[in-house]
């Protein structure tokens, strides 16, 4: 398992990394460029509108779906079809409910036409989730991260076309950019269908309300929980727009710190769902997860801090970069989600984790509370921080999670077999905290010393610093995951 996930997490990064953040960078900013900061400040907007009801196109289904058909594989036959069935209600509901809550927010007339396109997105994007869940429940993991890239690779020769050449680059509107992702995710959304359908035995498309009203009992709590993520996520976005009369300005202030969030946030993404299938059959086997948990936090954060650190260090040089309209206050605004990005990768870890373990009840506990932190931070910050004050209450918010996210692993795992992994480790703790300050030493040192003029060299000389740094304190130490693991394995027999 250990050998398994590092081979398929190195695989999944690697790839990724080629093909997302040149879609970041290349495509999507120069979109924002193009239509400019209050054009894509809506469309920015409207987006993190159609996500908060996501939850009523997918009622958990997805998570549901990964912890089972890793478990038992044999119920593939049982779920496929009905579960595809079950989606297409539950995207017509959303469809609804999205459109109704739109008249209810008074959007503009005018922009109902993108709302629709939006959600139209956002229900092939779950149906892809949903597909990939049963590739990578199967197995199948590399093929599950050929699918994470497909719809992005295919979006950016759509939109090279449209953004590079003329006469397409001078009449470009922020529509086009939708409908190239509605075509994109459909495509995608086929090639992921084929896979798993060549694995389907027994077909039957019926609607079936007893096992639709079985399987979302069984779905609900996961559906509850990715609502709440949702809500302390983007409601920011959607109250700034909201409150501010400037509201589409800050909006696009907030989405172009939070596209390079967005960039690194596929790491934990990524990781997380790598790690659900494994952690689940670890459980039921009653072998420790712990070994597992550590190794894959401790290289989650050697990455976090790292690109935090150094983006903090060289804030104002980025955004001016990569935005026509970049100023030293959307600088602090990435500089402070960046740091999120520490908190949302600890996150990442260990809720996959209580999610593989079934205990998304008490998880959901701790974002209730987030919720209402996020929530009173914004009304009391963005009126006057503006979208710095959303970042700041996003960074607050997000450490608040991680912290009860660990605090609930180490109570929910208080099972006999993993009793003996469970005390502190002084020494995994000083490694870590030796790192983070290591971290932070290395990017002012450089970024204060003249030694070095140029800031770009300054920021890949500390990132490079800081790697070799964690390397020096066993932290991507590889070997001692395999020991670990071996140990516990002669332990449990």
């Amino acid at each position: 398992m250990n050998r398994e996930f590092l081979v398929n997490i190195i695989f999944l990064v690697a790839i990724n990394l080629l093909i997302k953040p040149f879609f970041i960078f290349a495509i999507d900013r120069n979109v924002q460029n193009l239509v400019g900061e209050r054009a894509y400040g809506v469309y920015f907007s409207l987006v993190s509108f159609t996500v908060m009801f996501q939850i009523i196109n997918d009622l958990g289904i997805q998570n549901f779906n990964s912890r089972e058909i890793a478990q038992h594989r044999q119920l593939l036959d049982k779920y496929f079809s009905n579960i595809i069935v079950l989606k297409l209600c539950l995207s017509i509901f959303y469809i609804f409910c999205v459109i109704a809550i739109s008249f209810i927010f008074q959007y503009d007339i005018a922009l109902f036409s993108l709302i629709f396109y939006l959600a139209l997105n956002q229900i092939l994007f779950s149906l892809l989730g949903y597909l990939r869940s049963n590739v990578a429940a199967l197995g199948f993991y590399r093929m599950n991260s050929l699918l994470t890239v497909l719809d992005r690779l295919l979006l950016i020769m759509v939109c090279s076309v449209l953004i590079f050449i003329e006469p397409f680059r001078s009449h470009f509107e922020i529509m086009w950019f939708v409908h190239a992702q509605n075509a994109t995710l459909f495509l995608t959304c086929i090639v992921a269908f084929l896979v798993v359908f060549k694995k389907v035995k027994t077909v039957k498309w019926a609607f079936n309300m007893p096992f639709f009203l079985s399987i979302l009992r069984g779905s609900l709590p996961y559906a509850l929980a990715i609502f709440l993520m949702t809500l302390y996520t983007r409601t920011d976005v959607v109250m700034m727009e909201r409150m501010l009369s400037d509201g589409d300005r800050q909006a696009g202030i907030y989405a172009s710190a939070y596209r390079l969030l967005d960039a690194v946030n596929m790491l934990g993404f990524l990781f997380a769902g790598l790690l659900l299938p494994m952690f689940s059959r670890m459980l039921k086997a009653g072998q420790s997860v712990v070994p597992l948990l550590r190794f894959s936090f401790q290289v989650i954060m050697v990455a976090a801090v790292t690109l935090a650190a150094t983006t903090w260090f060289h804030r104002a040089d980025i955004m001016h970069l990569l935005y026509k309209e970049a100023t030293p206050f959307s600088g602090d605004v990435l500089g402070i989600l960046m740091f999120s990005f520490v908190a949302i990768s600890g996150t990442y870890i260990y809720s996959t984790l209580l999610g593989a373990n079934g205990s998304v009840r008490k998880m959901n506990r701790v974002f209730i509370i987030a919720i209402a932190l996020n929530i009173a931070l914004n009304f009391i910050l963005i009126p006057y921080q503006k979208a710095l004050g959303a970042a700041i209450s996003t960074l607050t918010t997000q450490l608040f999670v991680m912290i009860g996210m660990i605090a609930l692993v180490r109570k929910e795992l208080k099972l006999s077999q993993f009793k003996q992994n469970l005390k502190p480790d002084k020494k995994w703790i000083i490694q870590l905290i030796g790192f983070i300050l290591s971290a932070l030493l290395i990017n002012f040192t450089i970024k204060s010393s003249n030694f070095i003029n140029n800031w770009v060299v300054q920021l890949g000389l500390s990132m490079f610093l800081s790697l070799v740094v964690a390397f020096v304190l066993g932290l991507l130490n590889y070997k001692k995951l395999e020991v670990l693991l071996k140990e516990n394995n002669n332990n449990s027999r």
